[in-house]
């Protein structure tokens, strides 16, 4: 199937260097809601961004999906790229998937959600994430997860009443994984899970994504998976807390200051 050229949204970096007037903290807080699409930093007001965004995303699917499947059903590909943002950073499955739209109303099977699934991978609306077995070493190729391409889609697709501001922080770190080049798993361990495992020129990195620490049950979840890897790969966890410090190993570390060091 021929894969077209895929949208590059502009990375929190791109986005805060385009605003100078601006403090991170504050483009920072801009780019959760309004993503990193170029054409949308000209954009004067949230009615214009909201019509641009929807803009873009129907394109996507008439053009990318649609068009590409015999008897394709435009209200089914939509309420699955809805359900996509909704649950991105969630493991899933096709069946998993058309068991939830059946139950919404929109009748359908495993099979046409897997491949609408694929059209929009080759759409490059959303990206698979696969599963990693860190301590048998074995790829896992059942349940993964999907990201959207940028943020913004989920104002076109899911509105602002579910905000969900910790799967979008999830999407944003993996998408800026993928600019620097490296390949993303999801980390199991020991009926645990660890948010990426990365790997890069035979260097692996672990990384886990939360909003803050501050919460002690937060903070002994996050560190527990890392804990039980037993090589010395960096391991990180970051968050909106301010600062940096080191655990037993395990690094915390400012989204901001992340996003801002490649």
């Amino acid at each position: 199937m021929e894969r077209r050229k895929h949208l590059k949204p502009l990375s929190f970096k791109e986005f805060a260097q385009a605003k100078p007037d601006q403090s991170l903290q504050e483009s920072y807080q801009q780019y959760l809601l309004r993503g990193g699409f170029p054409f949308a930093l000209q954009l004067p007001d949230d009615e214009s961004f909201r019509d641009y965004i929807d803009g873009v995303v129907n394109t996507v699917l008439v053009k990318d999906v649609l068009a590409r499947k015999d008897k394709s059903d435009s209200t089914l590909v939509r309420r699955l790229a809805a359900f996509l943002t909704e649950t991105a950073g969630s493991l899933t499955s096709p069946k998993k998937i058309a068991d939830t739209l059946t139950s919404m109303g929109e009748k359908t099977t495993p099979n046409t959600v897997a491949s609408y699934l694929e059209l929009l991978e080759n759409a490059f609306l959303f990206y698979r994430c696969d599963r990693f077995d860190i301590g048998g070493k074995k790829y896992l190729s059942i349940n993964p997860k999907y990201y959207p391409v940028d943020i913004s889609l989920r104002r076109a697709l899911v509105g602002q009443k579910r905000p969900n501001k910790g799967s979008r922080l999830e999407a944003i770190v993996y998408q800026e994984l993928r600019r620097r080049g490296y390949e993303i798993y999801v980390g199991v361990m020991q009926q645990t899970e660890v948010d990426f495992v990365v790997v890069k020129d035979g260097r692996r990195e672990y990384y886990q994504v939360s909003l803050s620490l501050d919460d002690e049950q937060t903070y002994q979840r996050e560190v527990r998976s890392l804990r039980l890897i037993d090589d010395n790969y960096p391991k990180i966890i970051l968050t909106e807390d301010p600062g940096h410090f080191d655990d037993q190993g395990i690094s915390q570390v400012n989204i901001i200051d992340w996003l801002m060091g490649e």
